[in-house]
């Protein structure tokens, strides 16, 4: 995880979390932060799943992809800086399968738009974890938004 570990958030150290899942999280913004690996981001989702990115929503495949595609259409470059992650367990399931991981974490992204704004947005999301044929995925991801100017 060496070229991911930039976007390694803290968790807590009193709750044992999963290697798999900090991999995971590092591994998906990486992958959000390159605009050519749309459908590499688009892999990180079940089938079925549902993404909502500030006032933006897709369910399913083809709907995330176009949700993936319009976020590059005005911006030149981001990063994300993942900062905590607050992991939970209920002790259950979602619909027929177990969930495999499920947290609220923030941080918050540094990007320059294609006329050269540079903007900073704080961010806090909601996420659950499914494992599918051996491989994590987000079943939903949900991400609430708040603009500032750089």
């Amino acid at each position: 995880m060496a070229f991911f570990h930039n976007y390694v958030p803290a968790f807590p150290s009193d709750h044992a979390v999963d290697e798999s899942v900090k991999d995971f999280i590092a591994r998906f913004y990486a992958t959000s932060d390159d605009p050519l690996k749309n459908e590499e981001w688009v892999d990180y989702f079940l089938p079925n799943a549902v993404v909502i990115i500030g006032d933006k929503s897709a369910k399913g495949t083809d709907e995330i992809r176009r949700l993936r595609q319009g976020m590059w259409e005005q911006v030149e470059n981001r990063k994300h800086k993942p900062e905590k992650v607050f992991p939970a367990s209920f002790g259950g399931s979602a619909g027929s399968e177990e969930i495999a991981a499920e947290y609220m974490l923030h941080g918050s992204l540094d990007l320059v738009t294609k006329n050269g704004e540079q903007q900073i947005v704080s961010w806090a999301g909601h996420a659950i974890l499914k494992e599918a044929e051996g491989k994590l995925k987000y079943q939903l991801y949900q991400v609430y938004l708040h603009r500032k100017s750089a």
